[in-house]
């Protein structure tokens, strides 16, 4: 799986490129877990490149987001089918997901 980030002052924005599935969970989770400590949690997930995400994939989303200390990782650009599968899960309204990274990133600042 292809995972950018990208530093943006003091947030993070990381962006994984396929579906987040138990074959992809592991490096997924490493990577974002490294990301969110070297931040202390000022981390957007643009999410716009992921199709899709399992069970697997939802269990790292929310653990990673309720593992930070200080501040808790945002998720941005969520497509339809993400949306549904975590709102399904009753996932969703555990996590902070705002419209576009740029909202994302403000919401820190606040």
């Amino acid at each position: 799986m292809k995972i950018d980030v990208n530093p943006h002052a003091s947030v993070t924005v990381v962006t994984p490129h396929g579906a987040i599935t138990l074959e992809e969970v592991e490096e997924f989770r490493e990577r974002l877990a490294a990301t969110v400590k070297e931040r202390e949690g000022r981390v957007v997930l643009d999410m716009e490149y992921t199709p899709y995400l399992d069970s697997a994939g939802i269990e790292a989303l929310l653990e990673l987001c309720s593992s930070a200390t200080t501040a808790h990782p945002r998720l941005a650009n969520l497509g339809e089918t993400c949306r549904e599968a975590l709102d399904l899960t009753s996932v969703l309204e555990e996590l902070e997901v705002y419209d576009t990274v740029e909202n994302a990133i403000r919401s820190y600042k606040r």
